[in-house]
């Protein structure tokens, strides 16, 4: 990997940052007051992980990698990372909320890490591979 290249990826992972914090924590805050109002974990989680899942991808691949791939193909690839994101995020909870009996609030601030982490990996390899010749600017 190239100077310029190791500087692009970092770009990229500080801007995915910028952009999963804001909206993880509009998220979780949104998934914290469902649950207070009765809905399960599980049900709160999926509603919410769609639901953020289409607000990200317009930031994800217009601004965190700049690409240039058709939108259809990107869309298809996304939503297969986001799939898989969300049968571990989905196992996470049933595994440490429902078999070990963790507060399902600690399990799933833990998990949208473990998500966070994998989802940069699949945007950056698979989804938006193009993206390290591409400047850091959104166009």
């Amino acid at each position: 990997m190239t100077a310029t290249a190791s500087w692009q990826s970092l770009a990229q992972l500080l801007r995915y940052g910028t952009l999963g914090l804001l909206t993880n924590v509009a998220g979780y805050t949104l998934y914290l007051g469902i649950t207070y109002l009765g809905m399960g974990p599980k049900p709160a989680m999926t509603i919410l992980y769609c639901v953020g899942t289409c607000i990200s991808f317009v930031g994800n691949k217009r601004w965190v990698f700049a690409s240039d791939a058709r939108m259809l193909s990107a869309t298809l690839r996304y939503v297969a990372a986001y799939a898989v994101g969300y049968v571990i995020n989905f196992s996470v909870l049933s595994v440490f909320v429902d078999r070990l009996n963790f507060p399902h609030a600690y399990v799933q601030a833990a998990s949208v890490a473990i998500v966070a982490i994998f989802l940069f990996a699949s945007f950056k390899l698979f989804v938006f591979p193009r993206s390290d010749a591409i400047s850091g600017n959104a166009g």
